[in-house]
């Protein structure tokens, strides 16, 4: 094996054991614990998105059990494939294996890249099947085989199954056939055969939706189109939110390999740029309704950090490669200590100001409302309630190893709607009131007696990182209109 290709291993060895280690430490994050649940509760799809991320969870789920190393084991996996794959993009672009290394090393101090390649999402997934999509299109522009249009059927219906907004990948798949003029490629028996094979993929996905009046391609298109009202700051905040979620330096790198890319004859950067340029482009229109999450344009930064890094790499101008190492080395920094400080929590926060609310605490809440509903005696039927998606996925999460019933009391159509077969009425609810999410139990529910249960405040480094109340509502009639 030639000695550069140790180096690559040895970079992601690196940063995989530094997930490994780390993976244990915090609790899960709203949406890991939600894609969790997928698992739990197994089906073809689910409201949110397709069903992969939890088909994926289900194997550990059902043969070792969960917690959170287990839950964090597969994207730290895949991200471990995804960046052996950046640099195999790498390499074919620049036949230099110091630049793919160095562009793979950015790639890994991404603090939004970082944490797909911690967290498992739909988006994890997708950051290594576009690379699958890139290698395997540039094979059927040389050799259109046979094998090449299986596969390419197969990538596209995995993607199918990840995540709805995979299918923005396919018109510029098609683009970049017209623009090399291989119209026999577009037309072919075998692109006709991929099509079917990623149909064939996706029909749990058509079949679940329309068992459930499409209540996934509704919520979508809402979630995605918003009030289809412009705003200028919903805008700026997504571009906001972007520049400093995939770090600063490394957003303007991105930015500035797109650009130099826009007229490289190399397939590979062309094909980036069709799709990297398709999914932003889609999602700076969106954001103009509602606000783009950070991760959901991940694709571009994953395609164009390493770009850009090549570029600066190997420019003539001495301040462009100082700039390109001050922005990779301060991300590194930057990375390694929001690590270690997710390991080692040694920061004190003032009270409610801690950037761990959401990821610590709730083994405690779960634990303490476990042991109010074992006090109350005289209900038939008791569970926990809270009043938002959530708290509904981490608190039936960490209540699952006790048994509780969770149920989200809200009047938003979700998944938890459908996972909650049975309605709550009749039950004594313990509703869970936090720092952040205060309810007024009597105002909101019909309740034919509210009673305080206790109250925990949450602490770390003896600040508070959360207070919970916990509130009987006896014999609930439902919400108050």
């Amino acid at each position: 094996m030639p000695k550069d290709k140790y180096k690559i291993f040895l970079l992601i060895g690196i940063f995989t054991l530094i997930r490994f280690f780390v993976a244990p430490f915090f609790g899960l994050g709203v949406d890991e614990a939600h894609y969790v649940l997928y698992a739990k509760y197994l089906d073809f799809s689910y409201v949110d998105h397709p069903p992969l991320v939890g088909w994926i969870h289900a194997p550990i789920f059902y043969l070792l059990g969960t917690n959170e190393f287990l839950a964090r084991l597969p994207a730290i996996l895949i991200f471990a494939a995804t960046s052996y794959c950046a640099y195999i993009f790498m390499m074919r672009i620049t036949r230099s294996a110091q630049a793919s290394l160095l562009s793979v090393l950015a790639l890994n101090c991404s603090f939004m890249l970082n944490a797909l390649g911690l967290m498992l999402l739909p988006d994890s997934l997708l950051l290594l099947l576009v690379f699958l999509l890139i290698f395997v299109a540039e094979k059927i522009y040389r050799e259109s085989k046979l094998r090449d249009y299986i596969l390419l059927g197969i990538i596209l219906g995995l993607m199918g199954l990840a995540k709805y907004t995979s299918i923005l990948l396919v018109p510029p798949l098609i683009i970049f056939f017209l623009i090399k003029k291989r119209y026999d490629i577009i037309f072919s028996p075998y692109m006709v055969g991929a099509a079917l094979i990623a149909l064939l993929m996706i029909i749990p996905v058509i079949y679940w939706n329309y068992t459930h009046d499409f209540i996934s391609f509704r919520y979508q298109g809402n979630h995605v189109l918003g009030t289809l009202t412009a705003s200028a700051a919903n805008f700026i905040g997504s571009i906001a939110a972007q520049f400093g979620a995939y770090s600063p330096f490394l957003f303007l790198i991105a930015f500035y390999g797109f650009f130099k890319s826009l007229r490289a004859p190399n397939d590979y950067l062309r094909l980036a740029v069709l799709f990297a340029g398709t999914i932003m482009l889609f999602f700076l229109l969106t954001s103009l309704s509602e606000r783009t999450l950070p991760h959901w344009p991940a694709i571009f930064y994953l395609l164009f950090i390493p770009i850009g890094t090549y570029y600066l790499f190997t420019a003539p101008k001495k301040w462009k490669k100082s700039f390109l190492y001050f922005s990779i080395g301060f991300s590194l920094i930057i990375t390694l200590f929001a690590y270690t400080e997710l390991a080692a929590k040694f920061l004190t926060f003032p009270d409610y100001k801690s950037p761990f609310r959401d990821i610590y605490g709730f083994p405690i809440i779960a634990s303490e409302a476990d042991q109010y509903l074992q006090k109350n005696s005289s209900a038939k039927f008791k569970a926990i309630a809270v009043s938002n998606w959530t708290m509904g996925s981490r608190t039936m999460y960490y209540s699952s190893i006790y048994g509780n019933k969770v149920f989200v009391i809200d009047d938003r159509r979700d998944q938890f709607d459908i996972w909650q077969k049975n309605a709550p009425l009749g039950y004594d609810l313990l509703f869970l009131n936090t720092h952040f999410h205060e309810l007024n139990i009597e105002k909101y529910a019909h309740c034919d007696r509210v009673e305080a249960a206790g109250k925990t405040d949450i602490k770390l480094n003896g600040a508070k990182v959360d207070t919970v109340e916990y509130i009987w509502c006896h014999n609930y009639q439902g919400v108050r209109k």
